[in-house]
């Protein structure tokens, strides 16, 4: 039976980074079980050694967990504000001040989100409990994603809609003829490969 690494218990991932499902001692070394600790949890708040030193790992962790949530707060708070400002019945029934401000709104919370999104982080590592929903929110990331892209293509088709680019319409258009002849190259590519002709013989005349 193989020896257990004392630096990784739980194994390592696809980089090599130990695995810790049940969070970390107050040393950075993964926990072995779930006794004395939430995920994510640094210590046991009796622990002696003095205050958390940071690894590797947990930089790595906390890297991870505030990409999230700026993703998140992108989906839910900034892009969804973004749509409001643009809708048509929203300024009908708002007037276009305040839809203008759901626009302004969402600027002012994409400049805060990483101050947010930091000062979150550094709570959960006394407060576990303050971002023990995000690692349920990891699970369904693939899920989220897909809605995230299909926010953005929603409001992109509303967009170009509401307010047609002709540039954009001719890109379209150059677009098509560019698949067209990149199409039509392969198919030459392949024939010459295969030593079938692709030129069209002209007739000569009598």
């Amino acid at each position: 039976m193989a020896e257990r690494d004392p630096e990784a218990p739980h194994g390592r991932d696809e980089n090599g980074e130990p695995l810790a499902p049940y969070g970390y001692k107050v040393d950075g070394k993964p926990r072995l079980s779930r006794r004395g600790a939430a995920p994510g949890q640094r210590g046991n708040g009796n622990s002696r050694g003095g205050g958390a030193r940071k690894t590797a790992t947990s930089k790595n962790t906390d890297a991870k967990r505030k990409e999230m949530l700026l993703a998140l707060t992108d989906m839910v708070v900034v892009t969804p504000l973004a749509g409001m400002s643009a809708s048509p019945l929203l300024e009908k029934r708002l007037g276009k001040k305040q839809t203008d401000a759901f626009a302004g709104d969402a600027v002012i919370v994409s400049h805060f989100a990483p101050s947010l999104a930091d000062s979150l982080i550094v709570l959960s590592q006394t407060k576990p409990g303050a971002l023990a929903w995000l690692d349920s929110v990891e699970e369904k990331a693939p899920y989220l994603m897909l809605a995230q892209v299909g926010i953005q293509m929603t409001k992109a088709f509303i967009g170009n809609h509401m307010n047609p680019d002709p540039r954009l319409a001719e890109s379209g258009r150059t677009l098509v003829r560019m698949k067209a002849a990149q199409m039509a190259q392969a198919i030459e590519d392949e024939a010459a490969a295969m030593g079938i002709p692709t030129e069209v013989p002209v007739p000569q005349a009598a």
